[in-house]
């Protein structure tokens, strides 16, 4: 339990990370424009929306039935940032059609996100400040980015950040063909795919170490995401740098993992509770479930901002030599 907790000399306690979660909530928890933008920022759903989508493909073009794999036509969210519910029902060249099609949106809106995530450092944050006239006087009082800031932000690092996110797909595609691909294919040479439970007895395992993995990435993407934004390094230095800081603090980076996973379940419990209140009416409950996952991406690129400094990550802000 104390490992869990961890002790005050350490970079990131669970009660640090809590509150960091906590305070990119309350900042987050406004409605404004940024919430258009932190519907497509990428979270830990998107990272097992990625493995289901692999396994559909495995299944698709083995003919074995595969435990917890998607529905084909969901391949162009792959491509995607992770936009909730995305399926154009494609297959096929048709589908292949789309994915061409979309990328071009796609990097633009890696362009917003990589914008989300230097904005949402907290020095960034602290130094956005206006003057608001109140009569006579004038005050300064915090003003918060807007879609612009985004923009401005994220210039020249969309490809980058698209990158980055390619190489992830590629990490990610490439452990389940080590994984997964032999046990396919010694099912298929015995012909024991008709045997369901010792299919699923087989493969249970392969899947927990395939999710742990996707976890791992989606880690890895978060700090290498808020490395290059600030840094605006390249895709192998900012997934180094990433490496590095959870190699130095191993716990803390499980700790604001655990984080995340409560806001990715609360998430998914607003989900259902939005579904059932709204239930007669689907263009109403689509509106409100993009304004929470608006909301929970706004509030996971703050939280991790806040982690990737509590984990060392450092930016030209600090003055330090060097960066």
């Amino acid at each position: 339990m104390s490992l869990l907790l961890g002790s005050p000399n350490e970079r990131l306690t669970l009660a640090r990370a809590v509150d960091a979660l906590a305070d990119a909530a309350r900042r987050a928890g406004r409605p404004n424009a940024l919430w258009l933008v932190g519907v497509f920022y990428p979270g830990l759903n998107l990272n097992f929306d990625l493995v289901r989508g692999v396994l559909a493909l495995v299944q698709e073009f083995s003919g074995v039935e595969l435990l917890w794999a998607g529905e084909m036509g969901g391949f162009v969210a792959l491509f995607g940032p992770g936009i909730p519910g995305v399926n154009l029902g494609l297959r096929g060249t048709e589908e292949l059609g789309s994915v061409l099609l979309t990328l071009p949106l796609c990097v633009l809106a890696f362009r917003m996100i990589v914008g989300l995530a230097r904005v949402s450092d907290p020095l960034h944050a602290a130094s956005a400040v206006e003057l608001v006239s109140t009569g006579s006087t004038g005050v300064q009082v915090a003003r918060g980015p807007r879609l612009g800031d985004l923009w401005r932000a994220g210039k020249d690092l969309a490809l980058v950040a698209f990158g980055l996110w390619g190489m992830l797909l590629l990490m990610l595609f490439g452990a389940m063909l080590v994984l997964i691909a032999p046990l396919v294919a010694l099912l298929k040479l015995f012909d024991l795919a008709r045997f369901s439970a010792l299919f699923a007895g087989l493969l249970l395992p392969v899947l927990v170490l395939v999710l742990l993995y996707a976890a791992v990435l989606m880690v890895l993407n978060q700090l290498a995401l808020h490395s290059l934004a600030q840094n605006r390094r390249g895709v192998a230095s900012a997934l180094t740098h990433a490496w590095r800081l959870v190699r130095a603090s191993p716990l803390g980076a499980l700790r604001a993992t655990l984080v995340d996973f409560v806001l990715f379940l609360s998430v998914l419990a607003g989900e259902v509770v939005l579904g059932t209140l709204v239930h007669p009416s689907p263009v109403l409950r689509t509106l409100l479930v993009l304004a929470l996952f608006g909301f929970a991406g706004v509030t996971r690129a703050a939280f991790w901002a806040r982690t990737y400094r509590a984990l060392g990550g450092l930016s030209p802000a600090d003055n330090v030599p060097g960066l």
